[in-house]
């Protein structure tokens, strides 16, 4: 099994660690004073952009599920009844990989959309004294962001690559 095998295995888990890890680098930078944190106005404009960026990147991700459901339901072939000269596409509609193609592509709207809703309770809960934890908020997010982006990427690439080979 290769790296990206077990990473589609558990990807949320390996997200979320590879950014709190991330995360912790950081904070050692900034604990050492290695690292100096940007002003309060520019943590918080950050903030804003990560949570607007995750909540489109979501609604991103909801429209490509919705195209894969809607051709799915247009599909005819079934696990039982498919044959070799039926279309890839439809073959893979009717396989355990398009439901896990659907699980992955829900869980990256979980996790944005809680990257989302993370971000604006703390810029709407957290006094301004308390930037820093917006600040390594920013970090954990921006990290979320990409790994599910890439994720997301990584997914449509396959779908295309089997288009392309029916």
């Amino acid at each position: 099994m290769n790296t990206l095998d077990r990473y589609f295995k558990k990807p949320l888990l390996y997200d979320y660690l590879i950014a709190i890890i991330f995360c912790m680098i950081v904070y050692k930078f900034y604990h050492e004073q290695i690292l100096v944190l940007p002003k309060s106005e520019a943590i918080m404009s950050m903030a804003s952009d990560l949570t607007t960026i995750s909540l489109t990147l979501a609604g991103f991700i909801l429209t490509l599920l919705t195209v894969l459901i809607t051709f799915k339901s247009g599909s005819r072939v079934t696990r039982e009844n498919y044959t070799e000269d039926d279309p890839l596409f439809d073959i893979f509609f009717a396989s355990e990989m398009y439901f896990k193609t659907v699980s992955l592509l829900k869980n990256c709207v979980k996790s944005l959309i809680f990257i989302t809703v993370l971000g604006y309770s703390l810029k709407i809960l957290l006094p301004e004294q308390h930037y820093i934890c917006i600040y390594f908020f920013n970090i954990v997010g921006l990290i979320i962001i990409v790994l599910t982006l890439w994720r997301s990427l990584l997914i449509l690439t396959k779908i295309i690559n089997l288009q392309r080979d029916s």
